[in-house]
C-alpha cells in the first residue's frame, strides 16, 4: 500500500481564517473593553480593505458563541443603546480567555512567521 506524500508546505491550519479571527478578537478584549459583535466585522473589514480575506457576519458570530460556550469571554445586552429596536450585544474576555489569549498567541504568531519565512524563501528562489 502506498502512502499519498504531504505537499503542503505548511500546515492547514496555519491560515485558518476563523482561529486567526478567534486569536484578533481576543487580542483586542485583553484591552480591557468590550465590543460588538459589528465592531469586529468593521474592523477586520477595513483592515484587509485590499486583500481578499473571507469575512462575514456569520464567522464573526459563530466565532463569538465558539469564545462564549468555552468560557472565554462573556456577553450581555444593552439595550439603552437600542436603534431601530435592535439592542446590542457587547462581549468582554474572562479571567479563563486572557489566560488562554496569553497562551495561544504567541504560538499563533510564531507559526505565521515561520511560514512567512518560508514563503519569502521561495520568492527569493524565483526572482
Amino acid at each position: 500500500m502506498s502512502k499519498k506524500r504531504n505537499r503542503l508546505l505548511a500546515p492547514r491550519d496555519v491560515l485558518n481564517v476563523k482561529k486567526l479571527f478567534t486569536v484578533y478578537m481576543l487580542k483586542e478584549l485583553a484591552k480591557g473593553q468590550s465590543f460588538y459583535g459589528k465592531e469586529f466585522y468593521d474592523k477586520l473589514k477595513e483592515y484587509f480593505i485590499d486583500f481578499h480575506v473571507p469575512i462575514s457576519y456569520s464567522t464573526i458570530y459563530e466565532t463569538l458563541h465558539s469564545l462564549e460556550e468555552q468560557g472565554w469571554i462573556s456577553s450581555n445586552w444593552d439595550t439603552s443603546t437600542a436603534v431601530n429596536n435592535r439592542s446590542k450585544r457587547y462581549y468582554r474576555i474572562t479571567d479563563e480567555g486572557l489566560k488562554y489569549y496569553k497562551t495561544i498567541s504567541p504560538d499563533v504568531v510564531h507559526t505565521l512567521k515561520q511560514n512567512k519565512d518560508l514563503i519569502q524563501k521561495f520568492i527569493d528562489l524565483l526572482m
